[in-house]
């Protein structure tokens, strides 16, 4: 045998062998594919009552938190499938934060940057759609960009920094597949492979046997962390930090290279009122010196001495957070609230628990936005101008991190002046001032009241609360004393859906005559459910209600668009009377009765239109038709008398 053909029986070898286990997964791919085993998850799916609409799938996020058996999801934008050069459309990324948790719907600012935008640009329609989930971090945010440049978006806002070690895929979570940022996203990106699903299903299972047992009684917050204690500057914090800003660098980059603006704003966390989670001591100070020297701080009668006996306590230890945050309270008491200020923050950077990001990651935030040419949005900064001493607290703050609604609020106004100022929408129309917008919120009370039900789930169980805390014990047991309790308990319960829960709200507000209000619920639903005709319909029957003629003839008009229905032909017939407006309303009532030819009333209404109108031939065919539906009608016979009494006219 020559060299050459031992050297080619080698080569013939060498692929063979390596042929067996591409063709093995070959056919596993092929086979669980024909079997119709997995999904693929895509990000936006089609609305099941309105195909030319999308929205974010509610089950997307099983791309990230394979060992839940219930997964987060986010908010319910719809945007349509096909956009035209009339729409603003801008997409929303990152956590619980820019979904706005606890409140969602109108609490969100998102929602509340969304309508304020349009009525910026009322000759566009603008789309802010939130992709936004609690629990991820910049791995889900990586791995959204490509869907949503598929959509053709002319921006996108990012709010996002807080869960980078215990979001999904995070260093620190339950969910981690390690600490090499570039093996998480080529996982992220082979995950459709059906084979890959098989495998993590059976790793699934294993792992749900034990999350399930803790499903019942622990949030997705407690279940996210998988290690509690990440000291600043440790191994695990400074791969946080890499991770964080290699994915951001990422997605800048992409956005960057399809031209779309990004407005990324700087994370904000309470500093004031919410004391570090984990604080803890270097392995060479000693527990009871330092615990000695601490209390006799804080047993100090006057308070400058108990400030200086405290910088004494740091100087033991200055990685505790503890005498961090307590020095933060001291001099917060003494008036210097710059130093105050100071001091929370490190309390803060120095938690080892990390569910509030460091000022490293908003010093990230400036580097790479600057690099990629990305609009830095400094919401930290606009929040702390509106705190009380310029430091984030509960007035602004319901937690370690969330804002509430005022926070919020904060937060969509500082992203508003930079969109109004870019100039993505166009020319600039109209300024809509910060007052007028916060009046305009479209949040009602059940929202208010729902999401304080969630943040007292949240606040009763761990990190809040010890592991061993009694969690039954600490539910709100309250009795509903009016109607918007009643429905947030209902809702909260999953005894209504959040449609049907402002829906009653609505009609209770309609029936104590509280049409402000009633209107506000109205439009909440409609921001919802833009593909809608009931919430126009309902919009519009309040507008009338308050004498605003012209616009709920508006309303109307874009839900008989939506849906042309026979009781919104009547309702328009009946505005356009009240406006003496007869021979449109004579229109309206005649398609009214052209579609449900059924109803009496709308004969009635044409006859009484025809009437005013003076047409008493016409009038009396309409009677006619009246009677034969309903011999007995009393309206219809009076009319007939009436008109019985009259000459017939050639009209």
């Amino acid at each position: 045998m020559s060299q050459r053909d031992s050297t080619e029986r080698k080569w013939v070898y060498y692929v063979l062998m390596w042929s067996i286990p591409v063709l093995f997964f070959v056919l596993v791919e092929g086979g669980l594919r024909i079997i119709g085993f997995g999904e693929d998850y895509p990000l936006f799916v089609p609305v099941e009552a309105a195909p030319d609409y999308l929205v974010m799938n509610r089950e997307v996020a099983n791309r990230y938190f394979n060992q839940e058996v219930r997964v987060p999801t986010g908010l319910h934008d719809v945007f349509r499938a096909e956009r035209d050069s009339s729409t603003l459309r801008i997409f929303v990324q990152g956590g619980s934060s820019a979904a706005g948790y606890p409140y969602y719907y109108g609490g969100s600012f998102s929602r509340m940057l969304e309508q304020r935008l349009q009525q910026t640009w009322p000759e566009r329609r603008v789309e802010l759609v939130n992709v936004a989930m609690a629990a991820i971090n910049s791995y889900t945010i990586l791995d959204q960009v490509d869907e949503i440049l598929d959509q053709s978006p002319d921006a996108v806002l990012i709010y996002a920094g807080h869960n980078e070690f215990y979001g999904a895929l995070g260093v620190g979570s339950s969910q981690s597949l390690g600490r090499y940022r570039q093996i998480v996203n080529l996982y992220l990106r082979l995950q459709s492979w059906r084979t890959l699903q098989l495998i993590r299903s059976g790793l699934t299972q294993v792992a749900q046997v034990v999350s399930r047992n803790r499903e019942g009684s622990s949030t997705l917050m407690e279940r996210m962390v998988r290690r509690q204690e990440i000291e600043l500057g440790s191994d695990t914090y400074q791969t946080g930090m890499w991770q964080f800003r290699g994915n951001l660098r990422s997605i800048l980059n992409k956005y960057q290279r399809h031209d779309i603006p990004v407005f990324i704003g700087t994370v904000a966390s309470n500093e004031r009122t919410h004391p570090p989670f984990q604080s803890g001591l270097m392995p060479s100070v000693d527990p009871d010196q330092w615990n000695r020297a601490y209390e006799e701080a804080l047993r100090a009668e006057f308070l400058p001495v108990s400030i200086e006996r405290m910088y004494k306590v740091i100087a033991l230890d200055s990685m505790a957070a503890q005498s961090w945050f307590a020095l933060g309270t001291l001099t917060d008491m003494q008036g210097d609230y710059i130093q105050a200020r100071q001091a929370y923050i490190m309390a803060k950077d120095l938690d080892q628990l990390r569910f509030r990001a460091t000022e490293e990651v908003n010093q990230i935030i400036r580097e790479e936005a600057a690099s990629a040419g990305a609009i830095l949005v400094d919401t930290q900064g606009s929040l702390r101008e509106q705190a009380n001493e310029n430091i984030i607290g509960s007035d602004l703050m319901l937690e370690h991190l969330h804002p509430n609604l005022e926070g919020y609020f904060v937060v969509a106004d500082a992203f508003y002046d930079a969109v109004y100022e870019s100039r993505i929408g166009g020319q600039r129309l109209n300024y809509v001032p910060r007052e007028v917008a916060r009046s305009e919120v479209l949040f009602t009370q059940v929202d208010s009241i729902f999401g304080q039900l969630r943040l007292q789930k949240l606040l009763s169980s761990w990190p809040f609360q010890p592991l061993d805390a009694d969690l039954d014990a600490n539910q709100d047991t309250m009795q509903a004393s009016s109607k918007s309790e009643e429905l947030a308990h209902a809702l909260d319960d999953g005894e209504l859906t959040w449609f049907a829960a402002t829906d009653q709200l609505r009609a209770h507000y309609v029936e104590q005559g509280s049409y402000h209000l009633a209107l506000k619920a109205s439009l909440a639903l409609l921001q919802e459910y833009p593909y809608l005709a009931l919430p126009y319909a309902y919009a519009a029957g309040v507008l009338a209600a308050q004498g605003r003629l012209d616009e709920a003839v508006d309303y109307y008009g874009a839900a008989n668009d939506l849906e042309e229905s026979g009781s919104i032909h009547f309702r328009l017939g009946v505005l356009h009377q009240r406006k003496t407006q007869l021979e449109l309303a004579e229109d309206h009532f005649e398609r009214a009765v052209f579609l449900e030819p059924e109803v009496p009333e709308f004969q009635l209404q044409l006859a009484r239109n025809h009437v005013l109108r003076g047409n008493w031939t016409g009038a009396n065919e309409a009677v006619q038709a009246l009677l034969e539906l309903d011999p007995t009608h009393e309206s219809g016979l009076a009319l007939h008398r009436l008109l019985d009494t009259h000459p017939r006219s050639p009209n």
